[in-house]
């Protein structure tokens, strides 16, 4: 038993038994006791060990299957030891006049920082112990599951605040469905957006987007007056007439959803896929910063495969916002119907992907979210060279393999050749293993990749913009023609910090790993 007059009772049938009890672990009831607050919500309290909640298989309750939260822990968490202003530590030792850290043997001689605190009697909430107990366990069943929902009804309720906020692991979409306006989890309309007065739809927005990682809002504004008129369609020039404009609305979502545009090589706000843009071919006699690289892919005409963005980067994008300016249309009869294939745009998403990897095939797994590669981006032009490193798969290691996944860097016309370990002794005998199994693993990574049930491929139209995780989802495009016949696909957007997206999120009450 554990000591204390605060001692709380985790009984049978509470979020957090039930989540301690998901993994086969039984509750150790008579370890911890107490009492609910006056609102219902229980609290423990951590001069009573608070958090040293237990999971056992066994009989021991110090056995090796014991998993708690630590006392230590939760006695350093007391809001006392946190500037109520700042919010940062308030109890780590240091010199008040030139900032340097106590020596060693002022440590020792000096009674801790925190000793000086009276002991924490601070009562915690079972939410947070929960939020703090799933994030240290680092399951990957608390924190996703799959599409679909089962019922009609959790369906519908995927729009509503109160729910899960798991994300939602998706494959077999379809462009009708993600259109469809009773069915689609990821639909927004750009009117029900910026008249949001009461934040609801924002909310809605920002919770669809941790969920799925992937939004359709339709109906964006397109006008620009960044292209010449000879490249716009009779669609495109009549939305000139909009007073607002394509760039105000990508910033507007930008705002929303991560505070500001992100400043890359691509220039410090709005970009534009169309070499046809005066973001490209003009000087910045106008004081206004104008974007810089065109030395990537996208600017072409090709195909593309499916890829993150910018994996040559320490902290790739959090998020990408696409917005159909002008899709490829032929000038003869501005039918666009009548180009194929016509830019078609693919989304997949990448924690599915992986997760069906784990299913499907452990070594591949294991081997792409341990094994570094290198991502690089050169333009001799802009001066750039960019190149950093990082696993295609990235989640959390445990004791017993892999948690929940963190984040997806893939794009293989970025990725250098790859290096196996350093031989300590001389010894390259390994070397064709490491090529022969991390190819193996990449191709059956590429072999999920490719699979029509994971791929969503969807003709996005004028007004149509997209936002994308970029550390979860991957994009990529079906050709077009490019020729002076027809009218040049344009797409704008702007990218958006991972870090600034996180607090978003964050600021929300969504929790991940």
């Amino acid at each position: 038993m554990l000591s204390g007059k605060h001692h709380l009772l985790i009984p049978k049938g509470t979020a957090l038994a039930k989540k301690c009890c998901r993994r086969g672990h039984q509750l150790q009831r008579s370890c911890i006791s107490g009492t609910k607050s006056s609102i219902g919500t229980r609290i423990f309290n951590s001069r009573s060990h608070l958090g040293q909640v237990r999971f056992r298989n066994g009989s021991s309750q110090h056995g090796p299957n014991t998993t708690l939260l630590p006392n230590q822990y939760l006695d350093a968490y007391d809001p006392k030891r946190f500037d109520p202003s700042t919010h940062q530590r308030n109890d780590v030792l240091f010199n008040p006049i030139d900032g340097t850290p106590p020596s060693a043997d002022s440590h020792s001689a000096t009674p801790k920082q925190e000793d000086t605190h009276d002991k924490s009697s601070h009562k915690y909430e079972e939410s947070w112990l929960g939020t703090h107990l799933d994030r240290w366990r680092a399951d990957p069943s608390d924190f996703d599951c799959y599409w679909p929902v089962p019922t009609n009804k959790e369906l519908q309720d995927t729009k509503n605040k109160t729910t899960t906020t798991k994300r939602v692991l998706w494959s077999n979409w379809t462009a009708d469905l993600v259109r469809d306006r009773d069915k689609s989890p990821i639909l927004f309309q750009y009117d029900d957006i910026v008249h949001d007065e009461d934040k609801n739809t924002e909310e809605r927005l920002l919770k669809a987007f941790y969920q799925y990682g992937l939004v359709l809002i339709t109906g964006t504004p397109t006008a620009t007056d960044s292209l010449p008129e000879e490249v716009m369609t009779e669609a495109t020039k009549n939305a000139t007439n909009s007073q607002e404009r394509a760039e105000d609305a990508i910033l507007h979502l930008a705002s929303m959803i991560g505070y500001h545009p992100l400043q890359t090589l691509y220039g410090s706000g709005v970009w534009s896929t169309s070499s046809y843009s005066s973001f490209y071919n003009s000087d910045d006699s106008d004081g206004q910063v104008k974007a810089g690289s065109t030395a990537d892919s996208a600017y072409g005409s090709t195909s593309l495969p499916l890829h993150t963005d910018m994996t040559y980067i320490s902290n790739p994008p959090g998020v990408q916002i696409f917005l159909m300016v002008q899709p490829a249309t032929s000038r003869s009869d501005q039918d666009s119907t009548t180009i194929t294939p016509k830019g078609q745009s693919v989304y997949l998403d990448g924690f599915a992907a992986a997760e069906q990897l784990r299913k499907e095939n452990p070594d591949a797994f294991h081997l792409l979210a341990s094994t570094q590669r290198r991502y690089r981006c050169i333009d001799d032009a802009e001066g750039w060279h960019l190149e950093a490193c990082g696993p295609v798969i990235n989640a959390i290691h445990r004791e017993d393999g892999w948690g929940p996944v963190t984040s997806i860097r893939h794009n293989d016309l970025d990725r250098l050749p790859d290096l196996p370990p350093y031989p300590v002794q001389n010894d390259d005998s390994n070397f064709t293993t490491f090529y022969d199994e991390l190819l193996s693993a990449h191709a059956a990574w590429d072999n999920i990749l490719r699979r029509d049930e994971m791929r969503l491929v969807i003709d996005l139209k004028c007004g149509d913009c997209v936002l994308v995780a970029n550390q979860r989802c991957m994009h990529g495009r079906y050709a077009f023609d490019a020729s002076t016949s027809t009218y040049p696909r344009v797409v704008m957007g702007c990218y958006v910090g991972m870090d600034e997206l996180g607090s978003k999120w964050r600021h929300s009450g969504f929790s991940f790993p």
